[in-house]
């Protein structure tokens, strides 16, 4: 009478089963660190465009306001009158990385610049030095008593945080140093328009400035998470007279 009798898996089996096993389990492992390494780069590239999108709503709306006078209802009369009216928030000093311009504000005396009130304001980019690096910053200037903004003018204090202000000069830090790294601000006038005047008008111009903002994230992994935006600025108050 014959005896069944159970086999067990042989050496050879096992060594094939276990093979198997590991190629699946490595498999599953780079897949799960590929999805892992994906998401991070995700929310780091998301919070630095939300950063720069930030800095550019605070441009844009800053800009905006450019040259808006309480007093812009007077020019045309005045213009009727003596000719070529320009008005004294009308002038806006724009380089490739800065601009410096001017706008009333509540309380001041209308029609007049008033250092005091920080009607006088500014952004530029500038490399600074931060824990040792080179650092791409954008600053902002607000005007104050004695203090004009000046595109060359020295920035704040990096060597604590958060940046102090220069009183001397009006600039801060606008971009956080220890996040961003600011590669480009770069301002085209390019779409600036000349009207120009008549016997029954005065000369104007369309001012429109074109703003590209590119930066770093600091503390990614590699380094390398880039991200740019644009915006073009309309600006509000059409200049009258010069531009």
């Amino acid at each position: 009478m014959s005896k069944n009798k159970s086999r067990g898996m042989s050496l050879v089996e096992l060594m094939i089963a276990m093979a198997i096993g590991l190629v699946v389990i490595g498999s599953v492992l780079s897949f799960t660190m590929s999805s892992l390494n994906t998401n991070s780069e995700y929310v780091q590239a998301t919070r630095l465009s939300q950063e720069l999108r930030n800095t550019m709503d605070f441009v844009t709306r800053e800009l905006r306001r450019a040259g808006y006078d309480e007093n812009v209802g007077s020019y045309p009369a005045r213009y009727a009158v003596s000719g070529l009216v320009t008005p004294t928030f009308s002038k806006i000093f724009v380089t490739p990385t800065c601009v410096l311009f001017a706008y009333d504000r509540t309380g001041g005396t209308p029609g007049t610049v008033d250092l005091a009130r920080g009607e006088i304001r500014g952004f530029r980019l500038m490399t600074r030095t931060v824990d040792g690096v080179d650092v791409g910053v954008i600053e902002v200037a607000e005007s104050a008593a004695g203090v004009t903004p000046s595109c060359t003018a020295g920035g704040p204090n990096y060597s604590n945080y958060p940046p102090t202000l220069n009183a001397g000069t009006g600039w801060s830090s606008l971009t956080d140093p220890r996040v961003l790294n600011i590669t480009q601000f770069n301002l085209d006038t390019s779409g600036y328009i000349t009207q120009t005047g008549s016997a029954t008008s005065a000369p104007v111009v369309l001012r429109e400035i074109d703003v590209q903002l590119q930066g770093q994230l600091r503390n990614s992994l590699d380094g390398t998470v880039t991200r740019g935006i644009q915006s073009t600025i309309r600006i509000r108050a059409d200049c009258i007279g010069a531009a």
